[in-house]
């Protein structure tokens, strides 16, 4: 990761001006069309919540403001940023679970499987998470939302962008899922998080292009 120099930083000002904020942050919810790639998930033998959790990573990883993160007052710019995911154990309470971004989907999505099932039959582990190199990913596959709230901490103040999305709604002919987006204004806009939703509507849209190079899995 890399300092970023707050001197010569193009949005020093508007990170200066937020953060000085009570509550620093606003978040964004999008209807995404993914029709196309949940049949190509379906066809590939792709579990729904793994696949769109690499997609949704994906699209995170290119766009360069989503990466910042503030540590110890000070801003860095991660190279990449990984899925930190929520799940329901065998026990049926809430369970968290790391895994590590790769852009080969098929390494990606076997080494995420494998964690999620060590997660799904361990013993609950604790809930606080300290790496900052991550995105807290979750789903309501319950439900079909039009916003979303998030508890967020008090000092210091937290960076890590927040993502859920809610259940395959039906929508005529096509498939929307309600995808919301939770930042630090301090360090993105509208511009920044239109740029992820855009994106992952393109991967969704073609997911060969958004899967490449996947092979059918087991």
């Amino acid at each position: 990761m890399k300092r970023i120099d707050m001197e010569t930083w193009g949005r020093r000002d508007q990170y200066r001006y937020f953060s000085a904020m009570q509550w620093p942050y606003w978040s964004l919810t999008c209807e995404v069309d993914v029709t196309r790639a949940r049949e190509f998930m379906n066809q590939r033998g792709v579990a729904s919540y793994l696949g769109m959790i690499y997609l949704v990573t994906k699209a995170a990883n290119a766009v360069p403001e989503l990466r910042l993160r503030i540590q110890d007052g000070e801003v860095y710019e991660h190279e990449v940023v990984h899925p930190s995911f929520t799940l329901l154990a065998h026990d049926g309470e809430l369970r968290f679970c790391a895994a590590r971004y790769q852009d080969d989907p098929n390494a990606f999505l076997a080494d995420t499987r494998a964690q999620r099932d060590r997660i799904k039959h361990a013993d609950a582990p604790p809930l606080a998470a300290t790496a900052q190199d991550v995105l807290y990913i979750s789903c309501l596959p319950w439900v079909h939302f039009t916003s979303v709230s998030h508890p967020m901490p008090q000092v210091p103040q937290d960076s890590i962008p927040r993502i859920v999305w809610g259940r395959f709604q039906p929508r005529g002919e096509a498939i929307v899922l309600a995808v919301n987006l939770h930042l630090h204004h301090g360090l993105a806009d509208g511009l920044h998080a239109s740029r992820f939703m855009l994106g992952l509507e393109e991967l969704c849209a073609d997911p060969e292009r958004g899967f490449a190079g996947l092979k059918l899995q087991d």
